[in-house]
């Protein structure tokens, strides 16, 4: 459980280092979604750290029913009641409520269970590496509105063992039958190590490397828009539907997406 919480503190560090000192009219550059502003990206992390103390506290059944009373979120689940805070402040709303979340972490047993999705709860050290993710995936956004590269450090086989583990959710949300042929991963790491999943001489199989994959897994990037090795129709299909995420059934990026808000931010 620490080492995934260190894991976690130190992808908040770097975040912090890439937004900590932005100009205050940056803040309101649109993220690499196009739906949202830098400072929502940030506000809806903060927003859901302060969520998940309240669940790792106990007494509710969904994460939703504390963002609808304690916040409220529009559509897209953009924090409503924090959108006065300038940049700065919401940079420093953020930093007081991961750091309640990560000693409330520390806190738990790694395997206590945790309510957050209607139905779907997992184990504390599962919501760990959840929280790691999506941390991860509007960091990303944000990196796109910056026109900077996001950051895969090793720390990213959480959201690796995210898109493995959903695999069954994302199957059920997309209104599809799981398979009854086998799928393997081979993910090249960031230090070169290979991470797999899957039996071995699987026909359908997905290789490459941890970054493309997981930007594929946030919804950030088409699968076709990255260097994947993608062989057999159902890998083909894992690749389009898969999701780290909680909640309905999200689209993927249309493929060429990002090369197009890429040459946007270029022209600004």
């Amino acid at each position: 459980m620490k080492d995934v919480i260190s894991d976690l503190v130190a992808e908040q560090a770097h975040v912090d280092t890439i937004i900590a000192e932005l100009p205050e009219e940056t803040w309101n550059s649109m993220s690499g979604n196009c739906e949202w502003t830098i400072k929502e990206e940030l506000l809806h992390i903060a927003a859901f750290d302060y969520a998940a103390v309240r669940m790792l506290a106990g007494g509710y059944e969904a994460v939703n029913e504390v963002s609808e009373v304690e916040f409220g979120h529009d559509e897209i689940y953009r924090p409503t009641a924090f959108s006065h805070l300038s940049g700065s402040e919401s940079v420093q709303f953020w930093r007081e409520q991961r750091s309640r979340m990560d000693v409330a972490f520390y806190d738990k047993n790694p395997k206590d269970r945790v309510a957050w999705a209607p139905g779907l709860p997992m184990s504390a050290k599962s919501l760990v590496s959840a929280r790691l993710m999506e941390l991860w995936a509007h960091s990303v956004d944000m990196c796109d509105a910056l026109g900077i590269e996001p950051t895969v450090a090793m720390r990213i086989q959480h959201t690796l063992f995210l898109s493995w583990q959903a695999l069954p959710n994302a199957y059920r949300i997309n209104g599809l039958e799981m398979p009854t042929v086998p799928i393997r991963l081979e993910i090249v790491l960031p230090n070169g190590e290979l991470w797999v999943r899957g039996e071995e001489n699987a026909e359908n199989w997905i290789k490459g490397t941890a970054r493309d994959w997981a930007l594929t897994a946030v919804r950030r990037r088409h699968y076709l828009d990255t260097d994947l090795e993608i062989h057999g129709e159902e890998a083909t299909r894992y690749a389009t539907i898969v999701q780290t995420f909680a909640g309905e059934a999200s689209t993927p990026p249309a493929p060429g997406s990002h090369l197009k808000v890429s040459l946007m931010e270029a022209s600004r």
